[in-house]
């Protein structure tokens, strides 16, 4: 079967960094310990030398406006968008885990090639139209997922973390594919738009109405909404910090942008679930529960993680409005929930703060040893408490005033008050950074540990904590350049 030039152009964002994830392990086959060093150098170049494929490949798609097809995987402007996310959030990881991976003492050629597969996936996902391709990306991003959780073995709370993810990630999975099994029952059909117009030009059923319902659990359970969110603060704390925050950001970002995609085709169809006020409820769970959790933590990860769901309440706040500038603010959102939440979870490399002691006792006066990387990972925690003129407070403005327009006063109160709930565990880290002196027994550990460097964690941390000021002092360049294209390009109808 020959394949034309526009089919490859469809595909290969997906083949590039999947060729790197095949590569990778090869890597492991030279045991000469005099040539470790070079073949670790070579490995992470690799990854990252894939990773800018994908991302320049994909930028001059974006730039020369081409859309092309092949087959179910359509690389519109949807999936370039969550193809430059999912890359720029793989390579900030990437550079992370060289630092981090070197201080666990488990540098290992498999878990660049899970990440890159985990890439693969997350892109397919969004790109597909096909509910079947949809349930393969699903599975593609996810699996390596689970096996990252746990990729460092020697610590005690790996396994148990990468297990638990694994179960309830099946558990997903399972209703995802009994919901796309039933849709096809009803409607004849896989396609995600003849779904959608099916279910459009019929009365809804029982059949239908749980079809749909099992399809928009496995979305929630992925976004970390109440109440399928219950694994993240336990995932989150098992997984390398750099894996988390690759998580946090690029699971989260494409299971909205593939929610988007369904939820434009019609799916379920309108009127048919009271598909609004069911995500209005869940919405308002989210960032309750996930903002009052945050402020009982004493580990960071764990207030991160809470963090990051009261962060899908807002974002599926967007999604009740449903207006065109709500969706471009929710593409707004991300980007900068991006920079935030890496930079955030990158302090912890920067600090050496490896294993278990990611308290906030461990971190007491420690800004002062590296005051630019504290105070880039500060700017990224205001930002996330949603701070003007921080990226992350633009975000917030955008969703709030399109509840304000469509009469959902009540939820975007509940939004400002969820945010300025969320000021008092933001800014516990920047204090005990530079306003608490460390424990006796924190000085004498750190005086008996080597010097650190963690420069390429450092200049990943350097970076976010610039683009959140930058994107903060600029937003419009980036709604314009990328957010509203988003939306106009792939959703005309709701103009």
């Amino acid at each position: 079967m020959m394949i034309t030039a526009s089919e490859l152009s469809a595909i290969l964002p997906l083949l590039i960094p999947a060729l790197g994830a095949c590569l990778l392990p090869l890597a492991a086959l030279d045991k000469d310990q005099a040539t470790v060093k070079w073949v670790r150098g070579a490995m992470f170049f690799m990854a990252l030398f894939c990773l800018a494929g994908g991302f320049f490949y994909i930028t001059r798609l974006w730039a020369t406006g081409a859309q092309p097809a092949y087959g179910a995987i359509h690389m519109d402007r949807l999936a370039q968008f969550a193809g430059i996310f999912v890359l720029v959030a793989a390579a900030l990881a990437v550079l992370q885990l060289w630092d981090h991976l070197h201080q666990e003492g488990w540098v290992k050629g498999e878990t660049l090639s899970l990440l890159l597969f985990s890439a693969v996936g997350m892109i397919l996902f969004v790109a597909a139209s096909n509910l079947i391709l949809l349930f393969l990306g699903l599975e593609l991003l996810s699996l390596p997922l689970y096996a990252l959780t746990a990729t460092v073995r020697t610590r005690a709370k790996a396994f148990e973390g990468g297990m638990k993810y694994f179960i309830t990630g099946a558990v997903a999975a399972s209703s995802f594919l009994m919901g796309s099994v039933l849709l096809y029952g009803v409607t004849g059909s896989l396609e995600i738009v003849a779904v959608g117009q099916a279910l459009a030009s019929r009365t809804p059923d029982a059949i239908a109405l749980t079809g749909a319902a099992l399809l928009m659990m496995g979305f929630l359970f992925k976004v970390s909404s109440v109440p399928f969110h219950q694994w993240t603060p336990d995932v989150y704390e098992a997984a390398p910090h750099p894996i988390s925050g690759f998580m946090s950001v690029a699971t989260k970002g494409v299971a909205i942008l593939a929610l988007l995609r369904v939820l434009g085709a019609g799916i379920p169809a309108p009127g048919s679930l009271r598909i609004q006020a069911a995500l209005a409820v869940v919405a308002i769970l989210t960032l309750v529960v996930g903002n009052l959790a945050a402020l009982a933590q004493n580990n960071i990860k764990r207030m991160l993680a809470y963090s990051s769901i009261s962060h899908a309440g807002y974002i599926l706040l967007g999604l009740v409005a449903g207006t065109p500038a709500a969706y471009g603010g929710i593409i707004f959102y991300l980007v900068s929930y991006l920079v935030m939440n890496m930079g955030a979870f990158g302090i912890l490399t920067c600090l050496g703060l490896v294993g278990d002691k990611t308290t906030f006792d461990d971190v007491k006066g420690m800004g002062w040893k590296r005051p630019d990387l504290a105070i880039a990972a500060s700017l990224c925690l205001f930002g996330l408490a949603g701070i003007p003129p921080m990226a992350g407070f633009y975000g917030k403005y955008m969703i709030f005033k399109e509840l304000i327009l469509q009469g959902h006063v009540a939820m975007a109160v509940t939004g400002v008050l969820a945010s300025l709930v969320s000021v008092y565990y933001y800014f516990r880290l920047p204090v005990a950074l530079f306003l608490e002196k460390p424990t006796e027994k924190a000085e004498r550990e750190a005086s008996e540990r080597p010097a650190l460097r963690a420069p390429l964690a450092g200049a990943a941390v350097l970076v976010c904590g610039i683009l959140v000021v930058v994107i903060g002092l600029f937003p419009g360049t980036l709604y314009t350049a990328f957010a509203w294209r988003v939306v106009t390009d792939t959703f005309p109808f709701l103009r």
